[in-house]
């Protein structure tokens, strides 16, 4: 009698098939992130869920051709743009949509954006700001939000950031700095003679910045 060789459904090769095709499909809705710690760890972020103050979800626009600007040319564009004069109303254009604003006309100006997503211990509510990684300072936190009262002709609101996980986030009006190191604003900070220095709004729990051009 011959005999017949016991064959197994191959459970295991279809199995393996339908998982890399789920991944390969989430992978494809997902965009590289930065995961802000002390060594600026890589890792892999789903795409922004944030949303603006009139609830839409936030709309990126990247420039193929865009670039990392140098340290001055980054003042220079902050300061010819307007986006920071535009005034803060929590249920009409907040945090959100000032980050969304900013990296929209940086990469329309020619200079590579990002958006950032900060979270504080001591505060519910997040907030939201973007980076540039000007070519010779490296990583530059930059919060443009801006005032609750009309500014004057010569006032601005455009800010660097200072961002240390577990660390007062310090902010410093980009007219009163030339660094984006920590260590400028810790040096500083109780020195109330010096000007350009805005109340901190909180501690930092993390931050994450998401290059959209990833």
């Amino acid at each position: 009698m011959q005999r017949f060789k016991k064959r197994n459904f191959p459970y295991r090769r279809i199995i393996g098939v339908f998982l890399i095709l789920v991944i390969t499909f989430l992978y494809s809705n997902f965009v590289f992130a930065f995961e802000y710690d002390d060594n600026y760890s890589i890792s892999i972020k789903p795409k922004i869920l944030s949303y603006k103050a009139s609830g839409e979800p936030v709309k990126l626009t990247d420039n193929e051709s865009a670039r990392d600007p140098t340290w001055d040319e980054l003042m220079i564009f902050l300061k010819e743009d307007d986006t920071d004069r535009i005034l803060y109303r929590s249920n009409i254009f907040d945090c959100v949509d000032f980050a969304e604003r900013l990296h929209n006309n940086a990469e329309k100006a020619g200079f590579r954006a990002a958006y950032v997503s900060v979270d504080f211990h001591d505060l519910r509510k997040g907030h939201a700001i973007n980076a540039f990684q000007t070519t010779d300072k490296g990583l530059t936190f930059i919060d443009c939000t801006g005032p609750q009262v009309q500014l004057g002709e010569l006032d601005s609101y455009d800010k660097v950031a200072y961002i240390e996980e577990d660390k007062e986030y310090g902010i410093v009006s980009v007219y009163y700095t030339d660094t984006p190191d920590y260590e400028f604003y810790e040096h500083r900070k109780d020195n109330q003679r010096l000007r350009g220095f805005f109340k901190s709004v909180g501690v930092v729990k993390s931050a994450h910045v998401y290059w959209e051009h990833y």
